[in-house]
């Protein structure tokens, strides 16, 4: 089946794991769900910070993550060959959907299983977007973030050093862009 033909959550998916493999890192990020992300990362202290203050930690939130996580990310996809789903939907849940997935991959003679679980958000454009990964078996990726940075960093200093850390990190990557689609031969 072609991309046409896949349900919505699995078209969201295959799309982000096909624009991280390909490095289409700025196109990724407009699969996020930054908002959603924010309120799990910072918690509580998400409705201490003014409008400006949550734009400012998306943008940076995401540039962070592109430039440390999408190249391991990618590393992993290069030797990609199926995906399978299975989708949990609980209308209860205000949009939300669980996707676990089985991620295939050949390197050599061995096969690797990923077993990953997938939290999608419905946005107000009715679009699904990534919200939280986690591998089965860990605590989720924005758990992991929350517990071992955000909170600490928050705790110490509160927004302001949040912001300047990041800012500080994002500074050291590079610019995030979108690699050109090299044509089959």
């Amino acid at each position: 089946a072609g991309v046409r033909d896949k349900v919505p959550h699995e078209k969201v998916i295959g799309v982000l794991i096909n624009n991280v493999r390909y490095g289409q890192d700025k196109a990724v990020l407009t699969h996020l769900d930054g908002d959603r992300q924010a309120r799990e990362l910072l918690g509580p202290a998400y409705d201490q910070g003014t409008p400006e203050q949550r734009a400012e930690f998306i943008t940076f939130f995401h540039h962070i993550f592109a430039g440390v996580a999408f190249p391991k990310m990618r590393d992993s996809f290069e030797h990609l060959t199926t995906i399978t789903y299975a989708a949990k939907v609980d209308p209860a849940s205000g949009g939300r959907v669980d996707v676990d997935s089985v991620i295939h991959i050949q390197a050599g003679p061995k096969e690797q299983e990923l077993k990953v679980r997938y939290w999608l958000s419905k946005g107000t454009d009715g679009k699904l977007r990534v919200v939280d990964v986690t591998l089965v078996g860990d605590k989720s990726m924005l758990t992991n973030i929350r517990e071992d940075q955000v909170k600490p960093i928050l705790a110490e200093g509160g927004w302001p050093k949040l912001l300047e850390l990041m800012r500080s990190r994002a500074g050291e990557l590079p610019a995030l862009t979108d690699k050109p689609l090299v044509p089959k031969k």
